[in-house]
């Protein structure tokens, strides 16, 4: 009886480790901007669940005039004196790396900044 329970708590935490494992991490690009002491990045839907395919200036514009933008939550932090390193990016068109869940990107890693 104790070597069941071992082995399902075993399946448990691996079945719920291998989920955070495998979930998908994607580039995005977007507009950089903060509100109310937290960083946004305004997203063409387009990119919704997909990831953004390139990001420059043009396509970033044509894919948010054809489907439109959303305001999407980062998740870079846990304590706020971390926004103040993203400030310098405030209007800028950004590349960041992470995972899209719960209307906000979690793990959010800077890429690259391709400026106003």
């Amino acid at each position: 009886m104790k070597q069941l329970i071992k082995l399902a708590l075993f399946l448990c935490l691996y079945l719920s480790s291998a989920g955070t494992v495998f979930a998908d991490t994607e580039n995005w690009c977007g507009t950089y901007f903060e509100e109310n002491g937290r960083g946004y990045i305004w997203l063409a839907r387009d990119d919704f669940g997909i990831g953004s395919s390139s990001c420059n200036l043009e396509d970033y514009s044509q894919r948010a005039e054809k489907s439109g933008t959303a305001k999407i939550a980062l998740n870079f932090t846990r304590n706020r004196s971390t926004i103040s390193k993203w400030r310098k990016f405030n209007n800028h068109l950004i590349e960041v790396r992470g995972e899209f869940e719960n209307g906000y990107i979690s793990g959010t890693r800077f890429i690259r900044d391709m400026g106003v």
